[in-house]
């Protein structure tokens, strides 16, 4: 699990939801926090201009706070976040068992030098010889996101989901704010 820092901003309160098992705990923010750390696909879900959803995969990561991710400008998630910043990431188990995370905030284009290279350095962590070897799927994404060559987006999150199922469920609800 993680180490929390003075750095790290405070956590956000977590409570059981009404559709947990009787006797179910919620999900701690630091098991959370984890898992968002070391999932490598995520699905973003924005709004079209015309109201109608959006969901694509992409690669995201839970650091320093928020959940990032990248998107070329003509990309139609691009499109979505200029007219409206309100998204959701989601991931999880593609089975009847496990756990899945949702979270819920608002995007913003990040064009701040200093924080692109921290998150580059963040999806180069998290990702490893996919950027960072020759071979790797993604070669060179956090050079791209460094030089500004991919739109940067960082989800500050206001709410967010742990889902468990198994032979006890649970929805755990975390709030920011």
């Amino acid at each position: 699990m993680p180490v929390r820092t003075t750095d790290d901003p405070p956590a956000p309160l977590t409570s059981l939801g009404p559709f947990s098992s009787p006797g179910a705990k919620p999900t701690p923010w630091a098991a959370t926090e984890w898992a968002l750390r070391r999932i490598q696909k995520f699905h973003l879900c924005t709004v079209r201009r015309d109201g109608r959803p959006h969901v694509t995969p992409l690669l995201a990561i839970w650091a320093l706070g928020a959940m990032w991710f990248t998107t070329g400008d003509s990309e139609q998630k691009a499109r979505n976040l200029d007219a409206n910043q309100r998204c959701a990431l989601t991931t999880g188990t593609d089975t009847l068992t496990g756990m899945d995370y949702v979270v819920e905030g608002t995007a913003s284009l990040v064009t701040d030098r200093a924080t692109r290279d921290a998150a580059a350095t963040a999806f180069e962590q998290a990702y490893g010889w996919h950027l960072t070897r020759e071979d790797g799927t993604w070669y060179q994404l956090g050079d791209a996101v460094r030089t500004g060559n991919v739109q940067l987006y960082r989800v500050q999150p206001d709410k967010a989901f742990a889902f468990a199922a198994g032979s006890e469920s649970s929805q755990t609800r975390y709030r920011w704010g």
